[in-house]
């Protein structure tokens, strides 16, 4: 755990925008540890006041009040009023600004709050956004934060899975790291998100090495893209990409997994398919399951139960080749799944990966 640091929110999308921002706080508190969440619409941002602290809100005008909804011009606006709604009990930043590419829009809304023009090549912003953070690092011991290693997660079913497996199986470790996912439009692109923030926050322990994240997606297209997006953004030599691993639901976490992939077939995982195989039987009897789609095999045109068994798959082996957990029967297979100790071993397996990485 590292000292108090400057908690920032950043309500935006444009994550060249955010690297800019990030730059700009660095330049003035090289040494200061950011905690810096980023929302890219009201709902989101709305979850992040709930659960968190900040001393800095820093958003833009334009936003949707949800996760892929309609862009409103005062989104923003929205946004403020209701963080001032005392029945939602939102935690109040200390400070907000507003920071906007469109200079048509700042006399609307400085009778509300600070708006400032932003451009890359502006000197404007960064001399007031330094002197703010300059200020804010003055009194941060007023709203005492910590960092700690964490794991980003796509989803709730991901969190309780993990949390449980750390429980049960490293709970020396339980108060070392953080795992942490958002309710309300979280998912691969978020992880995605907070991966790059992170790196580009630079935080180190107090032993002066990279305080460090893990970013955890599905093995299966989304996830894939995901991870390949980071890696070309983010330089394999480079000081941020020393800030964080990526750990993928590979087969190489279960031996079930591996005996099929052994056998001549693959396809996409995610962490249901490292769930022990006696929920998968559970899951078959109470019709929580559906075939897998066809995009869902890697290098395979045609499968079915005689083929499987043609190359040598188990009776078992063959039920989670030709299933998947049903969306909507996510929450009661996961439920299953935390009731038993053994059956959240191969996740163990990735967790002990994912704690390796971390360093503590």
């Amino acid at each position: 755990m590292m000292n108090p640091n400057i908690s920032i929110l950043i309500v935006d999308d444009d994550m060249n925008k955010i690297q800019n921002i990030i730059a700009t706080i660095k330049d003035k508190i090289k040494d200061v540890p950011l905690k810096i969440d980023q929302a890219i619409n009201v709902t989101e941002s709305k979850e992040y006041l709930n659960k968190n602290k900040y001393h800095l809100l820093i958003s833009d005008l334009q936003m949707p009040l949800y996760e892929n909804g309609e862009l409103l011009q005062n989104g923003g606006e929205i946004l403020i009023k209701e963080i001032y709604k005392k029945r939602n009990k939102l935690n109040v930043p200390l400070y907000i600004i507003g920071l906007t590419q469109h200079k048509e829009f700042i006399s609307n809304f400085n009778n509300l709050w600070k708006v400032l023009f932003y451009s890359m090549s502006e000197e404007g912003w960064k001399i007031y956004l330094r002197d703010l953070i300059f200020h804010i690092e003055l009194i941060k011991s007023n709203l005492v934060q910590h960092l700690i290693e964490t794991i980003y997660v796509e989803g709730i079913n991901d969190f309780k899975l993990l949390q449980k497996t750390t429980e049960l199986y490293f709970p020396n470790q339980l108060t070392k790291f953080k795992i942490d996912y958002l309710e309300y439009g979280g998912g691969i692109n978020w992880v995605e998100r907070r991966i790059l923030i992170w790196s580009k926050s630079l935080n180190k322990k107090d032993d002066q090495t990279p305080l460090k994240a893990i970013g955890l997606f599905d093995n299966d297209p989304p996830g894939l893209k995901s991870i390949n997006n980071l890696e070309q953004n983010i330089a394999q030599e480079s000081a941020e990409r020393k800030t964080f691993s990526i750990i993928a639901t590979y087969p190489k976490y279960s031996s079930t997994l591996k005996s099929i992939k052994s056998k001549g077939i693959d396809f996409y995982t995610t962490m249901e398919d490292l769930i022990g195989i006696d929920v998968w039987k559970s899951a078959k009897e109470n019709n929580w399951l559906e075939l897998r789609k066809k995009e869902n095999y890697v290098g395979i045109e045609n499968i079915d139960k005689t083929m499987l068994a043609s190359k040598g798959l188990t009776e078992e082996e063959i039920l989670q080749t030709l299933y998947k957990v049903s969306d909507k029967y996510k929450n009661n297979f996961t439920n299953l799944a935390l009731k038993n100790k053994n059956d959240l071993i191969n996740i163990s397996y990735l967790l002990k990966d994912c704690i390796e990485k971390l360093k503590i």
